[in-house]
């Protein structure tokens, strides 16, 4: 009984991490390239592992105490599982979000300098004023690096990894290509760049303030059941219920189908994110 129950957890564990993790991120590299896009650039893949593992566990057992069945530890560990996954997931679409609003004015600052005759480097060392506070320590880098004199597509593509954003992607691909090609369009590239980021910023403002419904909805849809079965359980004659083989299939069906259901939802209530299609140049 015990046995079945830790192999149904695994197998739920499993489908839950192919149903949550996004379709690219199931190579290696490409996990990397997650995590850096969530803000943990630099980080290694060992101490977020281990993290993970530690919140897995902690889950677990509060979900354990709370709902006392023996069929639930198991799949409160799965769980625990996926709360790292989905709070690094709504951190890195807040992290988007934020770079989204914020690169425009962050582009035109580079483009004015650059149309006023200040070089390239000058131009992203006065762009430092318009970025927000978590691309401060990045930007101090690419400075120093700068104004020492070192190779400035090197340090553009360490500003890449670390910001490890889609428009950054964008911006600094268009200043590389136009320092190797001849960079007298670059102040008209970086505007009309400028614009699009604009104008994608307000549509997806736009969008997500109407799907914002969707995304409550599958949360309340999710807590809800097992907050009933928490209240069922702290009865004893519904535990012994619960207990047997018909009510342990029970569980762990319900909870396949709410896993389901709620990455049904999610992906009804959410835009789907630009590609990073230019980072072929960032090497592990």
């Amino acid at each position: 009984m015990g046995a079945a129950i830790i192999v149904c957890g695994v197998l739920l564990g499993i489908g839950i991490a192919l149903l949550v993790l996004p379709r690219g991120v199931r190579r290696p590299r490409s996990v990397r390239f997650w995590f850096d896009e969530a803000g943990l650039a630099g980080v290694p893949l060992a101490v977020i592992g281990a993290v993970m593992t530690t919140v897995a566990v902690i889950v677990g057992a509060l979900t354990a105490t709370v709902i006392p069945l023996p069929s639930v530890a198991p799949l409160g560990f799965v769980v625990g599982c996926g709360v790292p996954i989905v709070a690094l997931a709504s951190a890195r679409d807040r992290r988007r979000q934020r770079a989204r609003a914020l690169w425009p004015d962050v582009i035109d600052s580079i483009r004015v300098a650059l149309r006023s005759g200040s070089t390239l480097t000058d131009a992203m060392i006065a762009a430092s004023a318009m970025v927000p506070k978590e691309w401060r320590v990045a930007w101090t880098e690419l400075e120093v690096t700068l104004r020492r004199g070192s190779d400035v597509n090197t340090a553009l593509r360490r500003l890449q990894r670390v910001l490890a954003d889609p428009i950054a992607d964008r911006v600094v691909e268009a200043i590389v290509v136009a320092r190797e090609y001849g960079g007298t369009e670059l102040p008209a590239v970086l505007t009309e760049l400028g614009r699009s980021v604009r104008r994608e910023s307000g549509m997806r403002r736009e969008a997500q303030s109407r799907q914002s419904w969707v995304r409550h909805a599958a949360t309340l849809g999710v807590v809800s059941p097992w907050i009933v079965l928490a209240l069922l359980a702290s009865r004893p004659e519904n535990r012994e219920a619960y207990s047997t083989v018909a009510g342990t299939i029970l569980i762990v069906a319900s909870a396949g189908a709410t896993v389901v259901a709620y990455v049904a939802m999610r992906a009804l209530g959410t835009l789907r994110e630009p590609a990073r299609w230019l980072i072929g140049a960032l090497n592990d």
